[in-house]
């Protein structure tokens, strides 16, 4: 059986080296970007209402019609205390 201590080193030996791995990835990344390939102004794009349909109608739903909302039941005699105000201590 693994100890705790073992597998705690063990997790961060991979997170070491996935770290050195991704760094690794990114400098190449780096080094094979391309350098000014991109025009030099963005070509336009026409406003996105010209671009979609129109957008269709919801249809029209039926009316529906709810039964009164029901009373809540009361406890006989329970009413809530009334609080007492607090008073300002100086």
């Amino acid at each position: 059986m693994v100890s705790s201590k073992n597998t705690a080193l063990l997790f961060l030996a991979v997170l070491l080296l996935s770290c050195a791995a991704m760094a690794s990835a990114a400098r190449g990344l780096e080094e094979t970007a391309p350098e000014d390939d991109y025009p030099a102004e963005a070509p336009e794009v026409a406003p996105e209402h010209e671009l979609l349909p129109p957008f269709p109608g919801l249809p029209s739903f039926p009316k529906v019609e709810l039964p009164p909302m029901p009373e809540m039941p009361t406890i006989p005699g329970f009413s809530f205390p009334e609080l007492e105000p607090e008073a300002d201590e100086p």
